[in-house]
This record gives C-alpha cells, structure tokens and sequence, in this order.
C-alpha cells in the first residue's frame, strides 16, 4: 500500500500558524493585543493569528470566536483587504472542523470584501483558499487552475512568496494523488526551497515530508533506483527529527506522527523483514499511534492502525489483523476530512483478510464497500488505470509472499539461534551466582579486619580529639575578639560611605535645581522676547492700518471733493457750439476727470474699503474678488458660515493676507483660475487662497528671504494662527491660514 502518499494528502490538511510554542505564542498575542496605543492594522494581524493558535491548541470554537472579534475591528476600515484575509482563515478553520457549508459561506466573504481590495497580495491568498477548498472537494482540475492563477498573482508581489510556498505544497499534493511524478518534483522542490528562505520550522518540516514522497514514489515507479528510495527515508527522518527536537516550538505537534507513521510505511514496503526492521516498524508505528491521538490527527492514527493489520497480515493473524483494520475504518469515518481513499482501502484489505479466513460473506460485503468508494473517486478512464494498478499490486503481493516464505524460514533459524543464547545465558547466569557468593565471603573477612583497624584508629582519634578541643577553645577567644573588632570597623565605614553618599546627592540636587533655574530663565527669556516681537509687529500693523485709513479718508475727502470740484466748475463753462474745438477739449477733460475720480476712489477702497468697516470681512472679500473679476482676473470667491463676530483689527490683519495671496497669485503664479475660500467653524477662521499657475520651491523661496511670504507670516503669527502651504515647480499653489475668531 501507498502509505506515504496517503499520508501527504492528508498533511496538506494541516495550517501551519507560526514557530514559536503555542502557549509562548498565545500570551505573547494577547499581550501584543491588549496594548491600547497599537494601530488597527496592526491588532487585527495580531487577532487573526491568535485566532489560529487557539484554534489548533485550544478548541474550534474558541478561535472561531476570537477570529469574529477580528472582523468586528475591521469592520469600519475602507480597505477590505483584512476582512477577506479574516473570512479566508474562517473558511479554512471551518472546513476542518467539519462544517463545510458554514466554510464556503465564509470564503463567499472573503471574495466579496476581496473585491473592496487593491491589495495584490490579499488576492493571491484568496485564490489559494479557493483552490484550497476545491482540492478539499475533489475538484482537482479546478482546484490547479486556481492555485496557477494564485501564483501568477503573487509572483508579482514583493511578499508573494510567504502565500507561495503553501501554494506549491497544495499543487504537489493534488499531483502525487495523480501520481504525475515531473509536477511533483517540480513543485515539492519549490516548496522545500522557499520553506528555507522563510525560515518557518512547520513549513520545513512538511515540506520535507513532501519530498520524502515524492523519492518514495520514484522508487515505487521503478524499484532499481536504490538511491531514490535512501532519498526518500532520508528526508522523512529528517522531518521527524526536526519535529522532535523542536517539540516545545511547535504549534501544530501533528508533524510528528505524520513522520513517523511515513516511516514505519517505508520499513514496512520497502525493507526486508528482518528483527531490526521490525523493531524499526514496531517503533516509528508506536510513536505515530500516540501522537496521532494526542493531536487528533485521525488519517494517521487510523493509517497506524493499517499498518498494525499489514504486520499481522504478514505473521497469519487475521483475527488481529481485522480487528486493527476495523479500527482503521472507524477512525477514519470519524475524521469530518476523512480520505476516501484512505478508507477504500482499509475495506479492500479488510476483504481479503476475511477471504483468507474462508468467511466469503464478510468478504463479499467489504469488497461492495470497496468498490462504492472507489467509483465515487475515479471515472471509467481512471477505472482502467486503477485495473492495471491493481495487477501490478497483485503482482507484488505474490512476489512479497515468497518473501514472507523466506522471511519465515529466516526466522525459524533465528529462533533456534535465540535458544542456544538463552542456554548459554543461563550457565553464565549461574557462573555470576557462584562467583558472587566467593566474593561476599572474601568481603566478610576484610570487614572484620577492618573493624579492629578501626579500633586502634578510634583510641587514636580520641586523643587527637581531646588535644583539638584545647586548641579549638583557645582559637574561639581570638575569633570572638577579632570579631568585636571588625564590627567596630564595619560600622565606622558604613558611617564613611553614608556621609560620602549624603555629599554627593546633595552635590547632584544642588547641580540639578541650578539646571532647572538656568533652564526657566531661557524660557522666561524666550517668553519675553517673543512678547516684545509680537507688540512691535502689532504696533507696526496697526500704525500702517492707521495711515492707509488716513490717506484713504484724505484722498476720498480732499482730492476727490477737489476734483469733483473742477468737474462742476468746467461744467458752469459758457456752452460753446457742439461741433467746436473748445467743446470737444472740455468733454474730453471732463472724461478724464471722471476716470480720475474712479481711480482715486479704488485706490481708497483698496487702501480701506468702506464695505469692511460697515459689513465686515466676509463682504468685503466677495466685493475684492468681483471687483478683480470685472478687471478681467480670474478669480472666485467663498464664504461659509461666517458670523461677523471677529474685532475689527483681526478682520483687516486677515483682509490684507487675502489680499497680498492674491496679489502675488496674479503678478508671478501665471493662473488661470484662483480660488479664494473664507470659512469659520465654530469659532475657528480659515482662509484657503488656492491657484493652478505654475508654484515654486518652498525650500528656495525661504533661501531668497522673499518680503511677501514673511509679512504673511508675521500677520498669522500676529493672529497666533498657522500658515500651511502646499506648492512644488508645476503644480500651482494652496495657503492656509487657520486662527481662532478672538
């Protein structure tokens, strides 16, 4: 029987969740979950491997649930990435508990939030589950065509190779069940090598055992390639032993009884029956048999218990060998996963133990059984492949048959061999027993010459004894004094070492209260001078803002009247005929008059319009931006929200940012559209200035020391506010400044 490639079939069942001890892991998890600053993405990685280790060690349900705690934190993030990866482990942990349908509702999920997703990696991962559950249904050819569409995804990907290994591992697995032995090189090698590169213990060591398969299967396909079949025992022990001496690392402990059992399977098949190789079957069996209970892996307990049924097989026990193989079956049925394969055979073997028995009843009824699983598996074609397999089994059965014969001739002589030893034994047996009984004697006499030595030593020792005490009695006063003596000492060092110790922290106390003051005069220091900067730049604004409205209201009232004057004046004129030279001069100096007066009276608007003073910051915005508008600028304007509640100084400290943003936006950006946005939230301003012309470097603006941007700043600090600004060469300019209303 094919043991071994029963059993990888049965190991791509298994998830690996990491390296570390479960239990190690699960508290270090928890710990990492329970820190409240940790990012979301990060805790939900963190649940979600939880969710895996409780799973494995602890119960089904108890990760489920911690696994639904992961969704619930996921659910309000955009990105659908970490839902899908989530409903992804749920599908797989549920298929394995059993519960297929809850298992393809789950991965429903997954392809729905995966859709959410630019995330190349998530993608990936998805496909393989899918053809994960495909291989779990035994749609094989469906399953290969979504796990090649899985690895053309992730070979794109940086990370791609964490979810490529267990692509290979599943690829691998559907090839030895077809036994199509090129695609199982190919790919267990793929898997072994990036198992390696990422350093992950369970990885390595299935991935050993998969390509201990794949040589077992070469050497099956022809028998005289001893190397193959050195290759294949080779990497099973090497998977073994990587799982017990990393027991305690282990997370999934399945990885011992699948090595195991794998290698009891290759004694078994392929070795000749000799006592060592027995004893080599009896023991890597025994060690499959209680592993595979503690971790409830069924396929290889019930596969120990196949292997138990072949033993007695070979020995003539079918009375035995029916009632491991019965175990075998129910073991199997009990697995929610079982492999129909697995059990096929179980019945197939369990018929010819009862054919052997002359029961043809029993026999009849396990070779049905046999036959309805198989037709479930295979169509006609794989039918006719399973014939010829079937006579080449026979085949080897008659041939390992006559090595039964030899083996028992071989082990009648051994038996005989084994009598005389015990014969022999049992005269050296009772050589030992006399020999023994002359040296108890011989150790009575030295006893009792040993006990008149000890005698004369005791009269001896007495006297040593009483002579001692005397010196002893003298050495106690000079110890007691000596002792007085150092107490003396000790107690004035220890005073030395507390004075010297008060010095010193008193030294460090003074130097450091002496920082501390050093350090609040800087700050004090600092205070102050940005107090005094603050009011000389305010007394500047203010004196500015102060003369603009004086020479606004002095040319608004003096040379405005005085110009409307001169109009009035040339219109009192005598009126000449309408077609003479002197009427034509007056119309036109009338005209220019008019444009006079226009002009004089932008210039004062802008210097202080009226509209601030009478309706406040946000009319006059819109009034600045349709005056530029109508000059032909382009320019728009928004107001939001705005109350009118600032003091009218801060209303023309924001007035004239506006106005040197957009000045500057219209004289160097080269614009074809400035937007100008005033807002108040509450009682937060914001005024947003934002063009499409053609930017500049902040980093070389601030090294030419520019007068327009540092007055803006000194105006927002002024407010105690903020300036932000977003520009680079070629993709025009956005300022922000943000302060509070008072």
């Amino acid at each position: 029987m094919r043991l071994i490639y029963h059993i990888i079939c049965a190991a791509a069942l298994i998830i690996a969740a990491g390296t570390a001890h479960a239990q190690v892991v699960e508290d270090s998890l928890r710990k990492i979950v329970a820190q409240r600053h940790l990012p979301l993405e990060q805790r939900i990685d963190a649940m979600d491997r939880l969710g895996q280790v409780v799973f494995f060690n602890t119960g089904w349900n108890e990760g489920l649930a911690v696994m639904r705690s992961s969704l619930a934190l996921s659910a309000p993030m955009k990105d659908g990435r970490y839902r899908a990866r989530t409903y992804g482990i749920m599908a797989a942990s549920s298929f394995i508990a059993g519960d297929t349908e809850t298992a393809y509702r789950y991965f429903d999920s997954a392809q729905h939030y995966i859709n959410r997703s630019s995330s190349g990696l998530m993608k990936g991962y998805v496909l393989y589950m899918k053809g994960w559950l495909e291989s779990r249904s035994h749609k094989e050819t469906d399953a290969i065509r979504t796990l090649q569409q899985a690895l053309d995804v992730l070979e794109k990907e940086p990370e791609g190779l964490r979810y490529r290994q267990p692509v290979y591992s599943e690829l691998a697995g559907i090839y030895i069940k077809w036994y199509d032995l090129p695609n199982v090189e190919k790919y267990t090698r793929l898997s072994l090598e990036a198992a390696i590169r990422l350093k992950e213990l369970e990885k390595m060591i299935s991935t050993h055992q998969e390509r201990g398969s794949y040589f077992l299967n070469l050497y099956r396909a022809d028998t005289s390639r001893k190397p193959a079949l050195d290759s294949g025992l080779f990497y099973m022990r090497r998977s073994l032993n990587l799982a017990r001496a990393n027991r305690e690392r282990l997370i999934t402990p399945s990885n011992i009884p699948f090595s195991a059992i794998g290698i009891a399977s290759i004694f078994l098949e392929h070795f000749p029956a000799t006592p060592a190789n027995k004893d080599s079957v009896n023991y890597y069996n025994r060690i499959a048999l209680e592993e595979s209970r503690i971790t409830r892996q069924y396929a290889v307990e019930a596969a120990a218990y196949n292997t138990l049924a072949s033993i007695s097989m070979n020995r003539g026990d079918y009375d035995d060998a029916i009632a491991n193989l019965n175990n075998a079956i129910g073991i199997s049925i009990k697995d929610p996963l079982y492999d129909k394969f697995n059990l096929s055979q179980s019945y197939l073997v369990l018929a010819q133990a009862y054919e052997l028995k002359r029961d043809t009843s029993m026999a009849l009824f396990n070779y049905k059984q046999y036959m309805n699983l198989y037709q479930e598996l295979f169509d006609v074609e794989k039918m006719n492949k399973a014939k010829d397999l079937e006579a080449r089994y026979e085949m080897a059965r008659k041939e390992r048959t006559l090595l039964e014969i030899r083996l028992l001739a071989e082990q009648r002589n051994r038996e005989l061999i084994q009598a005389r030893y015990l014969s022999g034994r049992k005269d050296k047996e009772l050589l030992e027993a006399r020999y023994a009984s002359i040296v108890k004697d011989k150790a009575l006499l030295n006893a009792k010459y040993a006990a008149g030595v000890q005698l004369k030593a005791l009269d001896s020792a007495n006297f040593r004894t009483a002579q001692r005490e005397q010196e002893l009695k003298a050495i106690g006063e000079r110890f007691n004094y000596n002792r007085k003596l150092n107490k003396i000492y000790s107690v004035l060092t220890v005073a030395l070492l507390l004075s010297a110790a008060f010095l010193y922290y008193a030294f460090k106390q003074r130097s450091k209260a002496l920082r501390q003051k050093q350090q609040l005069h800087d700050l004090e220091l600092d205070r102050l001078s940005q107090e005094h900067r603050m009011t000389v730049l305010s007394a500047m604004l203010e004196g500015q803002e102060q003369e603009r409205t004086r020479l606004a209201r002095d040319l608004h009232d003096g040379l405005g009247g005085l110009l409307s004057g001169v109009k009035i004046e040339l219109s009192t004129l005598h009126q000449p005929a309408a077609t003479s030279p002197q009427q034509a001069v007056v119309q036109k100096t009338m005209h220019h008059l008019d444009n006079a007066v226009e002009e004089l009276r932008r210039i004062a608007r802008s210097m202080m319009p009226e509209v601030l003073l009478n309706y406040g910051l946000g009319e006059a915005v819109r009034e600045y931006c349709n005056g530029l508008k109508q000059s032909g600028v382009p320019v728009s304007c928004q107001v939001f929200h705005y109350r009118n509640n600032m003091s009218h100084s801060r209303q023309v400290t924001l007035y004239r940012i506006m106005q040197e943003l957009v000045n500057n936006a219209v004289k160097h950006a080269a614009a074809s559209q400035i937007l100008v946005q005033l807002q108040q939230r509450d009682d937060r301003i914001f005024l947003v200035v934002e063009d499409d012309g053609k930017g500049f470097d902040p980093a070389q603006q601030r090294a030419l020391k520019g007068a327009g941007l540092a007055n803006i700043r000194s105006r927002a600090e002024m407010l105690q506010g903020t300036l932000e600004v977003e520009t680079a060469p070629g993709t025009g300019s956005a300022f922000t400044i943000e302060c509070a209303v008072n």
